[in-house]
């Protein structure tokens, strides 16, 4: 065929490619969303990679993270894994624990970055306010503690990408479950797995006073370390959650009472945690710090609402502490980040180091009894000493479990706290 003519039969060909390319760009959602108003965007604490900032890429500038051509300042490196990545970012995406992009930047020694404008420190630090616990300052120790837990991220993949299989995939972050590194902000860092272009709890409707109202009971914020007059999370006076995003929504996308997520660490699958359910009844899943109404009063009393206990000694089994105790409402619904540190802990199945104002004690002994008693006091029952996570977690309710005294089932079996 003469060239002139391969010319104008391609010519139409190009101009349906170019409409179909304009029609999908404008019909799909921009990924990147609003960048320039992320952590990572801010062109005064954004990201600033060292080997692409001295050769003059502005701070928060997309190049420090995409290689989006060849070659930069003249040399072409090989790509990452031998062959070009699906986001143009300058490393593999994601391979173990120990080994992904979002690491290049946020670890200690070996970081691509040198100099961070905040510091990468625990929840308990920051919003706890325990600025004692210095340590893991970076999100590689925390992924990767000496001894404790954290969330596996191969598990977290496996499952997300199972789960919401047109979001994720074998190429995909684990850590993009929860965040969006186009979005995430200081003031809001994470985005729902189900919805991962708007940033969740920085509105109205996504705070912990809106589900602890929705779910009949009350949020009261912990105490910031070492006062009785200042609160989670930002230190102020304000205790019903409205500064406080929703992490009970937040966390149950995946841990809920119907998923199945299997740890590799624990060698089984996760407890199951039904924070919405509101029924005091044998062998239904729930959770006394979620919406199921309390059995016993702030003294540790039977209530009026309690469950009928009459068993020998059946009073007095554990009061609450303050803040809880003085403001006595029917049901506190805590916040999943009341307990868990989001990413790792040194202590077992991400348990704070620092709760209610206090600092936990060695994890070796007495055991999980010092994370507990920052809330609650331990009077005599039949638990004894030994570690109150012996009976009491998630969706227990075997008997003698969980201090729910069910008159119909003629015994005593119940919830977890």
């Amino acid at each position: 065929m003469p060239r002139r003519k391969k010319l104008w039969l391609s010519l139409p060909v190009c101009a349906l490619s170019l409409c179909l390319s304009i029609f999908l760009c404008k019909s799909l959602p921009l990924f990147a969303g609003t960048y320039l108003n992320s952590a990572h965007g801010n062109t005064s604490y954004g990201v600033n990679r060292s080997a692409t900032a001295t050769i003059g890429y502005t701070q928060g500038h997309c190049g420090h993270c995409h290689e989006q051509h060849g070659s930069i300042d003249g040399e072409e490196p090989n790509p990452a894994g031998g062959s070009a990545s699906k986001y143009a970012i300058f490393a593999d995406n994601f391979t173990s624990q120990t080994e992904g992009f979002c690491y290049y930047c946020h670890k200690g020694a070996g970081s691509v970055q040198v100099s961070f404008d905040r510091t990468n420190y625990s929840y308990s630090y920051w919003f706890g306010g325990n600025t004692t616990l210095a340590t893991p300052n970076n999100i590689y120790d925390t992924f990767n503690p000496v001894s404790g837990s954290s969330h596996n991220l191969q598990d977290v993949l496996d499952f997300v990408k199972t789960k919401w299989p047109d979001t994720f995939g074998n190429e995909s972050n684990p850590c993009n479950a929860c965040h969006n590194p186009h979005l995430a902000k200081r003031c809001g860092p994470i985005v729902r797995p189900t919805d991962r272009n708007n940033i969740w709890g920085d509105e109205s409707g996504e705070k912990m006073s809106d589900y602890a109202t929705a779910h009949g009971g009350q949020y009261h914020a912990p105490y910031r370390y070492n006062t009785t007059s200042t609160y989670e999370p930002d230190g102020s006076s304000t205790t019903d959650g409205s500064n406080l995003p929703d992490y009970v929504t937040f966390c149950s996308d995946c841990h809920n009472a119907t998923n199945d997520i299997y740890s590799t660490t624990l060698g089984r699958n996760l407890k199951k945690v039904d924070f919405g359910q509101t029924q005091r009844t044998c062998y239904l899943p729930g959770d006394y710090h979620g919406s199921i109404t309390r059995c016993f009063g702030v003294d540790g009393n039977t209530t009026d609402q309690g469950c009928g206990c009459a068993e020998p000694g059946c009073s007095n089994w554990g009061s609450l502490k303050d803040p809880y105790h003085a403001a006595n409402y029917i049901n506190f619904i805590l916040c999943c980040t009341d307990c868990h540190e989001p990413h790792g802990s040194p202590s077992p199945y991400l348990l704070r180091k620092s709760v209610n104002g206090v600092t936990v004690a060695s994890w070796s002994a007495p055991h999980s009894r010092s994370l507990c008693l920052a809330c609650h006091n331990h009077n005599s029952h039949c638990g004894g000493t030994g570690s109150c996570l012996n009976c009491h977690y998630h969706t227990a309710y075997v008997r003698c479990w969980a201090c729910t005294w069910c008159v119909g089932a003629g015994g005593v079996h119940g919830h977890s706290f």
